[in-house]
């Protein structure tokens, strides 16, 4: 019998191809808008309904947005608001989070177990240094903080569990489109390599690794 997977965030780029890419090896269950209002309630009855299906090896979440019709990124000060602030931290820090409170304790505590979500390379403060870009930024930053908190505190209760978060690459899709003709083709990747290479540093990853920021190619990133 296949392990169970869960992936939150299905329908966008990287969603449906790590859907397809664990499907070779899991029994993949799907959250995204279309089931799904990422309110705290309906969260919590996804998670109710999921317990049913048993354990999960491996979850994934994908929620997240560079650009949308509230904001795009900022290059200087004066195009913050304090809407646009808000709906990034609403989508890259916030609903993430509460997807991991939601479904930490579906985790497999028998064996090694993993739940990535999807953060960035600009969200590094140490790697900053070009500047800009501010709500995106400083929303990854913020994630990176919230999972490295739920690591702590989930491995009181689950040894078995590897929480992170990892860095796709930048990958061919609508949320880098506008920026397309920047990205050096060797540095521009397909959905299905960027899914292929996240599954491969979730299969990797150990109990010990937990509360790390990770490169697609499982190199650390510093905070």
């Amino acid at each position: 019998m296949k392990k169970n997977a869960l992936v939150v965030g299905s329908k966008g780029t990287l969603g449906s191809a790590l859907v397809a890419e664990l499907a070779k090896h899991y029994a993949v269950f799907e959250i995204n808008q279309d089931n799904c209002d990422y309110s705290e309630t309906a969260l919590q009855d996804w998670r109710e309904n999921l317990k049913k299906e048993g354990r999960f090896s491996v979850i994934m979440i994908c929620i997240g947005s560079l650009h949308n019709d509230v904001v795009a990124p900022e290059k200087r000060m004066a195009d913050l608001t304090e809407q646009k602030l808000a709906e990034y931290f609403r989508i890259n820090s916030i609903l993430p989070a509460l997807c991991v409170s939601s479904f930490h304790d579906l985790l497999d505590d028998t064996t090694s177990s993993k739940l990535l979500v999807l953060s960035a390379m600009v969200g590094s403060i140490g790697d900053n240094n070009l500047g800009g870009w501010y709500g995106y930024r400083s929303s990854k930053a913020a994630l990176n903080m919230l999972i490295k908190s739920a690591s702590i505190e989930v491995k009181r209760t689950n040894k078995q569990a590897c929480l992170a978060t990892i860095h796709p690459g930048t990958t061919i899709g609508p949320l880098s489109k506008p920026f397309a003709r920047n990205i050096a083709k060797d540095k521009y990747y397909l959905p299905q390599q960027s899914a292929q290479r996240i599954v491969a540093v979730a299969e990797s990853l150990q109990p010990q690794q937990t509360g790390s920021f990770f490169n697609w190619d499982g190199r650390l990133i510093p905070w």
